[in-house]
Parts: structure tokens; sequence; C-alpha cells
């Protein structure tokens, strides 16, 4: 088994105050030290849902977006 050969470079994400403009998974971190990042999926309307099930328009959010996450490969 060549462990080496089979390693794939992950996509390097970058923390910006751009909002996500396409529907996918992002990582998000709020502007307050009291939060942990969290992933969200953004719909293709530009909605995602908060962890206690409410849902909020990507526009409205104070912080920062990294992503689209790629979805992992099929072995």
């Amino acid at each position: 088994m060549d462990i080496a050969g089979d390693l794939v470079t992950m996509q390097r994400l970058i923390w910006t105050s751009d909002k996500p403009k396409a529907a996918g998974w992002y990582w998000w971190r709020g502007l307050g030290e009291d939060m942990d990042p969290l992933i969200l999926f953004v719909d293709t309307v530009g909605y995602f849902q908060w962890p206690d099930g409410a849902s909020q328009e990507v526009g409205l959010t104070k912080g920062e977006w990294a992503g689209p996450i790629a979805p992992p490969a099929e072995s």
C-alpha cells in the first residue's frame, strides 16, 4: 500500500467577508471571540439554517465565510 500516493492535497480555504454566491457547504465564523466556527449549507436562494433551526438570508450575516467545501470523492 502506497500511503503517500493515496494522499490528496485538500483545498486551502481563506476567510473572507465576501458572502457566498452559490449553493454549497461553507465555513462561517462570527465576529465575536466567544463563537466557534460552523459549517453551514447555503441553498440555491441564499438561505442557510442555524443549528437551532432558524433560517437566515446570507446577506444579513455579520462574519466571515470560507468555501464552498468540496465533497469527498468516492473510493
